[in-house]
Formats: C-alpha cells, sequence, structure tokens
C-alpha cells in the first residue's frame, strides 16, 4: 500500500551565523511524500521537497530522501536512509546563484505520546552524517567537508474532526532544534531552530493533503 502527500507547508526558520546572530527567514515549502508498505513492521519512505523565499520567490533549497521505517515497538520506530540536497545560496538577496550539492546517512529514533484521545506528541531524534561539496561561496572545489548534525523534533497534533472521522483534519505545531559537530565547525554549532505550523486533511486510506 503507499500512502500520497501533496503538501504546501509555510515554515519560519531562525539561523544562527558564526557570528552568533540570529537571523529570521521565511520560507515556504513544497513536498511530495510516499509510503510504500512492505510489511505490518517495516514501511519504506520516499520524499521530494523545494524550499523557497517569500521574498523574492528565489529558490533555497532542492532536498530528496529515501528511508526504510522499522516499528520496534506500537508507537516507535527505527529509520535509516540517504538524502540528497542542491542548496542555493541562504540569503534572497545574495548576489551569488552558486548550487552547493550534499550527500547525507540519515538515522533516527521516534516515537509518539497519546496524550488524550485528540491529542498525540511526536517525538524524533535524528542523526545526518553530511559530505558537503567544497566551495568558497561563489565556485565549487572538489572533494567534500563532513560533520555530524543531531536534530530533535517536538511535535503536537491536535485531532479537529471527532475521532471516530474516517476523513479527519489534523492541526500540526512543531519545533527542531538542529546542532552541528565535527572538525568543520568552529563557531557555527547551532545550525537551526525550525518552527512549523500546519494542517493535514486525510480524504482516504491513500492520500491526504497537509497545508
Amino acid at each position: 500500500m503507499s500512502k500520497f502527500l501533496l503538501p504546501l507547508l509555510l515554515f519560519t526558520e531562525l539561523l544562527f551565523a558564526q557570528t552568533k546572530s540570529v537571523t529570521h527567514q521565511n520560507l515556504y515549502w513544497l513536498r511530495y511524500y510516499n509510503q510504500l508498505t512492505i510489511s505490518k513492521k517495516l514501511v519504506w519512505h520516499n520524499e521530494f521537497e523545494n524550499r523557497r523565499f517569500f521574498e523574492n520567490n528565489r529558490q533555497h533549497h532542492f532536498i530528496a530522501h529515501t528511508r526504510l521505517h522499522y516499528k520496534v515497538l506500537p508507537k516507535t520506530e527505527l529509520a535509516a536512509g540517504l538524502t540528497y540536497s542542491l542548496q542555493s545560496p541562504q540569503d534572497p538577496n545574495a548576489s551569488s546563484s552558486l548550487v552547493v550539492p550534499e550527500i547525507r546517512g540519515v538515522q533516527e529514533l521516534s516515537w509518539s505520546q497519546g496524550l488524550t484521545k485528540r491529542f498525540t506528541l511526536q517525538h524524533r531524534f535524528r542523526i545526518d552524517e553530511r559530505f558537503i561539496r567544497r566551495n568558497n561561496g561563489t565556485m565549487l572545489f572538489e572533494g567534500s567537508d563532513f560533520n555530524f548534525r543531531f536534530r530533535y523534533r517536538l511535535q503536537g497534533n491536535l485531532l479537529l474532526t471527532k475521532p471516530e472521522n474516517p476523513k479527519p483534519l489534523t492541526l500540526k505545531i512543531s519545533d527542531e532544534l538542529m546542532i552541528n559537530a565535527g572538525k568543520n565547525i568552529v563557531y557555527n554549532q547551532f545550525d537551526q531552530n525550525r518552527l512549523a505550523l500546519g494542517f493535514e486533511k486525510v480524504f482516504d486510506k491513500h492520500f491526504s493533503a497537509p497545508n
């Protein structure tokens, strides 16, 4: 069985720069998300995502993920996979148009807490092994720089319809903290604090549309 998601998500990112200052950026994300159920415990997740700035409608990031999720307990999953991304300048007014490729290994642990019939908390711990193409901000060089990134996301899901409704509407609010580590990281250990707000409407067991 497969599940397809065609969302429009609105995000605000807080980026911690090397000078320790904080930059607030508003972006929108377009995402295609597919889940292929292999067995009761094993699910293959694939997603393609394009991120753009509201300001100047400028390209920010294209990213593709593929991961296998294994359910070790009814509400706990382990996952591992790969990510490929193309990072455009992180300033919507930048003069450079350099696009930097990156390949990541990804491992994660996630679990859910059903606090009430309508409200669930989801915890996700993720580790990225990042191989980022060497560059000077204007041109690419041979080889890649490597660093780890540790991520924790807390997400609250509030069911806005009755629990027995076969086509539920859910409000989702999340906050994710990202911390870099490795010999190439000197000043920007704090990468991002990413806030998200959205809704997800289920139309049937195969199709839902967040926005």
